[in-house]
């Protein structure tokens, strides 16, 4: 690795601007031609950051106005990965049966694998998403 290159910092500006409701300023930390997985979509989601994941983060910023992140945990991997762990949510536009509530503010905890070029940049992001911890949560207040 490339000496003053911080990972980390970048991994921290990322989800800073995903927090701060900047999606052009996520996209200018991902390199041209950057892929990534949004898990929801299926084990074969893989699609490009830029007109791909970056339509889910406008749409989901669009639609839950409270929108925030909060990093749990970031762990440097070998070479130039990156493995986040957060919780990413807000109040819920709509009810999503079994998963949230219409009107009640929610985060789900998310893991992120982030793979960066020599450069500094995300080449690859891929995330998945845990709604059991909603399930379960619903099942012990009943």
């Amino acid at each position: 690795m490339s000496s003053g290159l911080d990972l980390k910092a970048n991994t921290e500006q990322f989800f800073a601007a995903y927090d701060g409701h900047d999606v052009d300023g996520m996209l200018a930390l991902c390199a041209d031609g950057a892929q990534g997985r949004y898990l929801p979509y299926g084990k074969k989601s893989d699609m490009p950051i830029r007109g791909g994941l970056e339509q889910i983060w406008r749409g989901l910023l669009g639609a839950v106005p409270d929108f925030g992140v909060e990093v749990v945990e970031m762990i440097q991997g070998e070479g130039y990965i990156v493995v986040v762990q957060a919780l990413l949510g807000g109040t819920m536009p709509a009810d999503v049966p079994g998963l949230v509530t219409k009107g009640k503010s929610d985060r789900i905890a998310h893991a992120y694998i982030i793979r960066y070029s020599a450069e500094g940049k995300i080449m690859r992001l891929d995330c998945y998403w845990d709604n059991t911890a909603i399930n379960v949560t619903k099942a012990s207040v009943l």
